[in-house]
């Protein structure tokens, strides 16, 4: 199986169908563990993706490296990413309260849920296992298949991707928004460890401030809230996602020259020049990706 856009998508397929019908042989599996939740949710973390992985090495027999993208983070890199994390995190809180207007938030339940779990394990569970084990999946498997699209059509679609695997409307709304920043990262520096290192610090951020909202105010009135959002609960994420708007594009503009400049691009223009005729040849549009859309639609829907 070579790499292509219907790669991609079949691979993203797959593991959304495992995710859907995996209840079927990890029912018994995750029964049997000892009542330990970190435990529970590292094996279940295991039985979701390493089934599609192998799968998919087994038909593809890609390069490790080349698929992961294994590559070191420059010190600077470091530091523009952690700044972009934390400077976006405005905008995203407010694209996620206005979809909270429309359709139920599942990730606020969630992490109300985990009110009584230890911050570590907390953190393990929210935050460090999303950025390994999706971070391989879709930044990796799933995103090395689009090497002949050009930059904004290759993550635009690893976006809508990682953002339609969340199967909610709700949740899609930013992850789509994430999953082309993180695409993005890895596009310009060459490395995953930059997607990982982002969606670790966004989900962190999250987590924590979660847990302060938690600490301040009842349960009850946080539950209340989550399920009966208004306009005028949402204007300060709109506020503050306004006020961070130009120093973030600036930090955009800096990482994007200094990988420029770098040479880091996990493409080169030469390449993607070279990749024209190819991805003339590779439609975008495929069963996979259909199908996938018809399952997103679905259980969206239904989760309304």
């Amino acid at each position: 199986m070579k790499n292509s856009s219907k790669a991609g998508n079949l691979a993203a397929f797959i593991l959304v169908l495992n995710m859907l019908f995996s209840d079927i042989y990890a029912g018994p599996i995750i029964s049997a563990l000892p009542d330990n939740l970190l435990l529970v949710y590292t094996v279940n973390e295991l039985l979701l993706f390493v089934p599609p992985v192998t799968v998919y090495f087994l038909l593809a027999r890609p390069d490790i490296k080349q698929t992961f993208s294994l590559k070191n983070l420059s010190a600077a890199n470091i530091f523009l990413i952690v700044l972009i994390s934390i400077m976006i995190q405005p905008f995203l809180m407010s694209v996620s309260a206005v979809s909270s207007l429309f359709f139920p938030n599942r990730a606020s339940d969630f992490l109300q849920s985990m009110a009584d779990v230890p911050a570590l394990s907390t953190l393990i569970i929210t935050s460090l296992m999303p950025a390994v084990f999706e971070e391989m999946y879709f930044r990796g498997i799933v995103f090395s298949n689009f090497k002949s699209m050009g930059a904004v059509k290759a993550c635009v679609l690893g976006g809508l991707l990682f953002g339609m695997a969340h199967l909610n409307f709700q949740q899609f709304s930013y992850a789509f928004i994430m999953g082309i920043i993180f695409c993005y990262f890895v596009y310009m520096t060459g490395s995953i460890f930059s997607s990982a290192l982002s969606h670790f610090l966004i989900n962190s951020i999250q987590t924590i401030l979660s847990a302060f909202a938690m600490k301040a105010l009842p349960a009850e009135q946080l539950q209340a809230q989550s399920q009966q959002v208004t306009f005028a609960d949402i204007m300060p994420f709109i506020y503050f996602s306004v006020l961070s708007l130009i120093p973030l594009i600036g930090m955009f503009f800096v990482f994007h020259k200094y990988n420029t400049n770098s040479r880091n691009i996990l493409v080169t223009p030469a390449e993607s020049a070279a990749n024209d005729d190819l991805f003339k040849k590779d439609s975008f549009f495929n069963w996979p990706l259909l199908a996938f859309t018809a399952v997103f639609l679905y259980y969206g829907i239904s989760s309304m």
